[in-house]
């Protein structure tokens, strides 16, 4: 399943380093907190910019749960830029969230079954990206309608590649 993640987040961003003569693809990782489900997450993002005002970005959250419950999120969201300045801009979050909760119930027998939910929403938000020389500080607020529907706040340490 990572596998697969991975490769689609990389084919993802090769489509798109046709649409601009100057290309930046950025790869991190960071953490944040799920204010619905109450749980702290950590992150795994690509980010891939051209001269134009808009960023397209995905990312993979895993959120720390106790068991029985696990649960993890993939977004892919467009970031347009509000900003064009050196140090620091400013963006807005539109896309799509995917997101599966899982639950692990023990059986009488020793052995135990699985039952999980996976649904699709629309994320909007607000973010900044602020240089700080060798890497790129993302911290961003986020609301996805549908889907786990929470407010979540987070920061990436993202690296050129």
């Amino acid at each position: 399943m990572k596998k697969l993640l991975f490769a689609l987040v990389a084919v993802s961003m090769m489509a798109f380093t046709t649409l601009s003569t100057k290309a930046d693809i950025k790869v991190g990782a960071g953490a944040g907190y799920g204010l619905d489900i109450e749980e702290l997450a950590i992150q795994v993002a690509g980010i891939y910019s051209s001269d134009l005002p808009v960023d397209i970005a995905a990312d993979f959250k895993y959120y720390l749960m106790e068991d029985p419950l696990s649960a993890w999120e993939f977004n892919a969201n467009a970031h347009y830029y509000l900003t064009d300045n050196k140090g620091t801009n400013f963006y807005l979050i539109g896309g799509l969230s995917y997101a599966t909760v899982t639950v692990s119930v023990p059986s009488f027998f020793g052995s135990s079954s699985t039952v999980s939910n996976s649904e699709i929403g629309l994320n909007v938000g607000a973010g900044a990206n602020i240089n700080m020389g060798g890497f790129t500080l993302m911290p961003q607020a986020k609301f996805t309608i549908g889907g786990l529907e929470q407010l979540y706040l987070g920061a990436f340490f993202m690296f050129n590649i």
